[in-house]
C-alpha cells in the first residue's frame, strides 16, 4: 500500500469548526500585556498558533523561569476556555465514524493530532464514540510547538511504528498542510474548515476532498 496510517486532524475535520480564533487571540494579546509581557514580537496580525509557539520557544531559551511558566499558563488557560466553548457545539460531520471503521477494515493505521487541549479533545472524543477508533491522540498538551510545526505529527507516526513517507495526514488548514509538508508526509485537504478554501495560497495539498467519507476510496483507488 502506498500508506499504511492515516492521522487526522480534529476541529473542522471530523467535525465542524466552531473555535473563536479572532476573539481568542485579541483576549491572549490584551491578557498578556495586562500582565506585563511585551506582545510587540508577535507582529500586527499573528494567529493562535504562532502566539503559542513563539511564546513556548521563548520560554525554553530562558529556561524554566517564573517568567515563562506565568505567560504560557496564561495562554493555556484562555485556549483552555475556547476549547471548552468549542466543545459545547462540536458536531460530528456526517459519514466520520464509518470512514474510520472502514480504514480499520481496510488495515490502515489511524491517529489524532490536533491544537485542541486534552481536557476538551478528550471529552469530544468520548462523546461522540471516536476514542476507540485511533490507535495514538496527540493534543496542544502533548507537544511544545503546535501545528504548523511538525513535531505532533511525527509523534503519532513513531507511535504507530509508521515512517513519514508512508503516512498521509488529513486537515482543513493551511497550517495542517504546512506540518505535513515539514513532517515529510503526504497532505490531504478537507474543503469547508477552518481555511474554506486555500485557491490563492502557496501551497498546494497532494490530495484534495469534501467529505471525510471520500477517504477509504481515495486510498483504496491508489492500491488498484
Amino acid at each position: 500500500m502506498p500508506f499504511e496510517a492515516v492521522l487526522f486532524d480534529f476541529e473542522g475535520t471530523l467535525v465542524d469548526f466552531q473555535w473563536q480564533l479572532k476573539q481568542a487571540v485579541n483576549e491572549v494579546l490584551k491578557t498578556l500585556a495586562d500582565a506585563g509581557f511585551a506582545t510587540d514580537s508577535y507582529g500586527s496580525t499573528p494567529n493562535y498558533a504562532e502566539i503559542y509557539n513563539q511564546s513556548a520557544q521563548l520560554a525554553a531559551t530562558e529556561g524554566i523561569s517564573s517568567d515563562g511558566l506565568k505567560m504560557m499558563e496564561i495562554i493555556d488557560s484562555i485556549y483552555d476556555s475556547y476549547d471548552a466553548d468549542a466543545l459545547s457545539r462540536w458536531q460530528l460531520y456526517p459519514g466520520t465514524v464509518e470512514a474510520l471503521q472502514q480504514l480499520e477494515s481496510d488495515g490502515y493505521r489511524s491517529g489524532l493530532v490536533s491544537n485542541v487541549g486534552s481536557r476538551s479533545l478528550n471529552k469530544a472524543l468520548n462523546s461522540l464514540g471516536l476514542m476507540e477508533r485511533f490507535q495514538v491522540v496527540i493534543s496542544r498538551n502533548d507537544v511544545a510547538q503546535l501545528k504548523p510545526h511538525p513535531k505532533g505529527l511525527l509523534k503519532a507516526a513513531n507511535a504507530l511504528q509508521i515512517k513519514s513517507d508512508n503516512t498521509i495526514f488529513v486537515g482543513d488548514s493551511i497550517n495542517d498542510l504546512r506540518a505535513a509538508r515539514a513532517a515529510g508526509m503526504s497532505s490531504c485537504y478537507l474543503f469547508g474548515g477552518e481555511h474554506p478554501s486555500i485557491e490563492g495560497v502557496n501551497f498546494n495539498a497532494d490530495f484534495k476532498i469534501k467529505s471525510i467519507g471520500q477517504i477509504p476510496l481515495l486510498l483504496k483507488k491508489m492500491v488498484q
